[in-house]
């Protein structure tokens, strides 16, 4: 292994207490709201009814662009080539061909 030069350390003491503070804080919610079914009732609701708003918007934005689309697409047109004739006949087999021979 090879010398790096001079290494320090830096104390993460006061991460660690913030990390156990917070788990902590989510506990004591937890217990409070498993303490008082009126209020984790209306956090489901609260859910729920975000859920649902947002199941609705996507389901707007969906519906207006693809009305919106519509009029794009009819003023674009339909593009074709005019320069070409395409004909059956002209089609050759490909039954039978070794890939690796070029015509020559």
């Amino acid at each position: 292994m090879t010398y790096a030069g001079k290494t320090g350390r830096n104390s993460v003491l006061g991460s660690a207490i913030a990390i156990l503070l917070l788990a902590a804080a989510v506990v004591v919610i937890v217990v409070y709201v498993a303490l008082n079914p009126d209020i984790l009732k209306s956090l489901i609701y609260l859910a729920l009814a975000v859920v649902a708003a947002g199941i609705a918007i996507a389901v707007i934005v969906y519906i207006a662009a693809a009305i919106l689309a519509v009029p794009y697409y009819a003023a674009k047109g339909e593009e074709y080539q005019t320069d070409s004739a395409y004909n059956l006949d002209d089609i050759k087999s490909v039954k039978e061909t070794d890939s690796e021979k070029k015509d020559r």
